[in-house]
């Protein structure tokens, strides 16, 4: 009560331009790596596509993963690290080394999850 906008963002206190959004808005952490992918595809719906294929596959994934135990270390680790990395990327702003490594990794998120599920 005494110093309540403490912890606050500073943000909130700017004046609201209703004709442009801020550059930095961004989602809470645990979306990051699904708007690094929404982002990444230039294609509105094919972003939209891969969007719901994405969360698709990572709940599969862990589904497997915790019950099955079928995978190997290495492989989960470096999902875990496509997953980090595309959360760094779904942060960052929208610029052109940004965009076209995020287009890189999720590449690689769909190939491992793909490959590795064949096998």
């Amino acid at each position: 009560m005494y110093n309540s906008f403490f912890l606050g963002d500073p943000e909130i206190f700017l004046e609201n331009n209703p004709i442009r959004s801020p550059v930095h808005i961004v989602p809470e952490w645990y979306f990051l790596f699904v708007y690094a992918i929404l982002r990444g595809i230039p294609d509105k719906v094919l972003g939209v596509l891969f969007l719901g294929l994405s969360l698709i596959l990572f709940f599969f994934f862990f589904s497997d993963f915790f019950f099955f135990y079928n995978y190997n270390k290495i492989f989960v680790f470096f999902f875990l690290f496509l997953i980090f990395f595309l959360s760094w990327l779904g942060q960052s702003l929208v610029e052109d080394p940004f965009v076209i490594i995020s287009f890189f990794f999720i590449f690689f998120y769909f190939f491992t999850l793909f490959f590795f599920n064949l096998f």
